[in-house]
C-alpha cells in the first residue's frame, strides 16, 4: 500500500524562534525568557518615534514593516502615526475618502502616491485584488477618490475606485500600516511591531499568534510594555500562571491603574508577578 508522509515545515529554521514558540503555545513565558527573546527590539518610546523607526526598517528592506495590535483603535493609532511621519495633516484626512467600513477603521483614505493601503474586498482574484493584499498608491485619478495602485506581492497594477453598499459610498481599502492580530491570522510577515493596545490582559493565544506570524526572530518587535499576562496559552487557567497586571504592567492613562501605585513596591518588582505567600485573585472580566 502506498504510504504518503507529513512533514511539519515551520516558517523559518530559527531554533531558539521555534523553541519560543513551542514553549509559548503551552505554557506562559516568565520575564526572563521575554526580555532574551526580544532583546533591544523591545521599543519603549512615543509611539510616533516607534512608527517612524518601523518605516526606515521598511525603507532598508524594501518590505512593509507590519504592525500586529489587539484592537482596531490600536490600529488606527498606528496608521495615524504612520501619516504624520509622511506629512498628512488633519485637513488632508478630513478632505480624504471613506474607507471601508467592515475594516472598522474611521482614517478618510488620501492618494498620495506612496501611501501603502490594504485592500478589503475580492473584486479579482486573478489580478490580485483580494482582501488583505497590500498595495502602494501610485497616480491619482480623482482626486482621493479614484486611483491606481501597486499590488506588493506581485507587482501587478489595480484600479481602486469607489463602491456602493447598503446606499453608502467607499472605497474597498483602509492603510496597511496596520491591522489585529486576528485578522492576521495566516499571514507570514518579514519584519514589524507587536502592540497589545487593550486596557485588559491578551486573550489566550494572541502571543503566540502574534510573534509565529513573522519569518524570523529578528524581524519581531515589541512596543510598550512587556508582559507576562499577554502571553496566555490557550487552554483552561493554570495555577502557576499569572493572570492579574502588576503595577509596572498598567499604564499610567488605563482606569484599572488607578491607585496601583499604593498596593506594589515602587521597585517595581510586583510586575506581573505574585507575592510568595499571597493569593492570585482572577476577576470574572479574565475568565
Amino acid at each position: 500500500m502506498q504510504t504518503v508522509t507529513l512533514d511539519t515545515v515551520y516558517r523559518t529554521s530559527d531554533e531558539e524562534r521555534l523553541l519560543f514558540l513551542n514553549r509559548t503555545r503551552y505554557s506562559q513565558p516568565d520575564r526572563t525568557k521575554l526580555r532574551e527573546y526580544f532583546d533591544d527590539r523591545h521599543w519603549r518610546m512615543d509611539l510616533t518615534e516607534a512608527v517612524a523607526r518601523g518605516m526606515e526598517l521598511a525603507k532598508h528592506e524594501n518590505e512593509p514593516f507590519q504592525w500586529l495590535t489587539t484592537t482596531n483603535y490600536g490600529a488606527s493609532q498606528v496608521c495615524e502615526a504612520a501619516l504624520h511621519c509622511l506629512g498628512i495633516s488633519k485637513a488632508d484626512l478630513d478632505n480624504g475618502y471613506l474607507c471601508d467600513p467592515s475594516t472598522k477603521s474611521d482614517l478618510r483614505i488620501v492618494a498620495k502616491e506612496g501611501i501603502l493601503l490594504r485592500l478589503s474586498r475580492n473584486f479579482d482574484k486573478q489580478r490580485g485584488f483580494v482582501n488583505g493584499a497590500l498595495v502602494r498608491v501610485c497616480e491619482s485619478l480623482r482626486g482621493n477618490a479614484v486611483f491606481m495602485a501597486r499590488l506588493i506581492g506581485t507587482g501587478n497594477m489595480v484600479l481602486v475606485h469607489p463602491m456602493e453598499e447598503d446606499g453608502q459610498l467607499f472605497l474597498p481599502c483602509c492603510y496597511g500600516y496596520a491591522t489585529t492580530i486576528r485578522r492576521a491570522q495566516g499571514a507570514s510577515l518579514v519584519h514589524g511591531c507587536i502592540y497589545f493596545d487593550q486596557k485588559k490582559p491578551a486573550g489566550r493565544g494572541y502571543g503566540y499568534v502574534a510573534v509565529s506570524r513573522f519569518k524570523s526572530r529578528i524581524g519581531c518587535h515589541l512596543y510598550g510594555k512587556l508582559r507576562r499576562t499577554d502571553f496566555l496559552p490557550v487552554g483552561p487557567d493554570k495555577e502557576d500562571e499569572v493572570l492579574e497586571r502588576g503595577y509596572d504592567s498598567v499604564s499610567s492613562d488605563d482606569e484599572d491603574g488607578n491607585g496601583l501605585e499604593y498596593a506594589f513596591p515602587e521597585d517595581g518588582s510586583g510586575d506581573d508577578e505574585p507575592v510568595e505567600g499571597d493569593t492570585v485573585m482572577v476577576s470574572a472580566d479574565f475568565l
